[in-house]
């Protein structure tokens, strides 16, 4: 993953173009990828990925979502967003309402699933791993790692004040958070008289370019296509093996401290 910050620093107060309101497993990786290439130009565009590496920003997407005071919760995502030029995937999902009133000048993007139940199989098979035992334990001695645990619960918290339930448990339920949430984006926007396109992977460059009012890539230019099943697969794999090398690491330091105590009690009697 590229670093942003340089980006961040060359330009702090640069106005947001796009939020991609779509909630996470609705291509945001694929359309982040478009927005920060040269033919949409958003670069930097906030995602996940760029929040998870860092401690200090994971700590104020939590700090936000806990912060029932909207003036108190802006300010702390102006520290987040100000400098980016678009937003996609979480965090940003979360604070749909607020970005809208922050970057009145935004365009919205409601990048969606093919349908309900895709997305949540596609949610339950890799996201809810993060928010599992199994992940917290293995993963608990890494400071971001339970920082990212904290916000998938803290995540639930503020599903359940802005729409009335919060982790999901079967498949039904699932569906019922994905169309009270992308219908929560249309009802925050139709509020503020704002547009929004409806999009999905399968419509491509044609109707974000025109919505952006950008031309057209060359035709042998084809939408990316990123974050597959395989690729969060290995994703998860890396957090577990190395949760899991800091557990063995940690094991080996307490038996190699133990074996010093007992020879220096040995030497202690003689």
């Amino acid at each position: 993953m590229n670093d942003d910050r340089a980006a961040l620093a060359a330009n702090p107060h640069g106005p947001m173009k796009v939020i991609a309101a779509g909630l996470p497993r609705c291509a945001t990786t694929s359309l982040m990828r478009a927005l920060e290439s040269e033919h949409l130009d958003c670069f930097p565009t906030m995602h996940m990925k760029r929040v998870v590496p860092w401690a200090e920003r994971s700590q104020l997407v939590i700090d936000a979502l806990r912060e029932e005071d909207k003036g108190r919760r802006q300010r702390i995502l102006h520290k987040l967003f100000d400098g980016y030029a678009a937003t996609c995937d979480f965090p940003g999902c979360a604070f749909t309402a607020d970005l809208m009133d922050m970057y009145p000048d935004a365009k919205i993007i409601l990048n969606q699933r093919a349908d309900a139940t895709a997305w949540g199989k596609s949610v339950d098979e890799s996201l809810m791993f993060f928010s599992s035992w199994a992940y917290r334990i293995t993963t608990c001695l890494i400071k971001t790692d339970r920082l990212n645990t904290e916000m998938q619960l803290a995540t639930f918290e503020l599903s359940k004040r802005n729409l009335g339930f919060d982790r999901p448990e079967n498949l039904d339920s699932y569906k019922i958070w994905y169309r009270e949430y992308n219908q929560f984006v249309r009802d925050e926007a139709r509020k503020r008289g704002r547009e929004v396109l409806e999009w999905q992977p399968r419509d491509g460059w044609e109707p974000i370019c025109k919505f952006l009012d950008k031309p057209m890539p060359p035709a042998s230019v084809p939408f990316p296509h990123c974050n597959d099943k395989q690729a969060m697969a290995r994703v998860k794999a890396i957090f577990m093996v190395r949760g899991l090398c800091c557990w063995a690491l940690l094991f080996a330091g307490v038996w190699v401290a133990s074996r010093l105590l007992l020879r220096v009690g040995a030497f202690g009697l003689l």
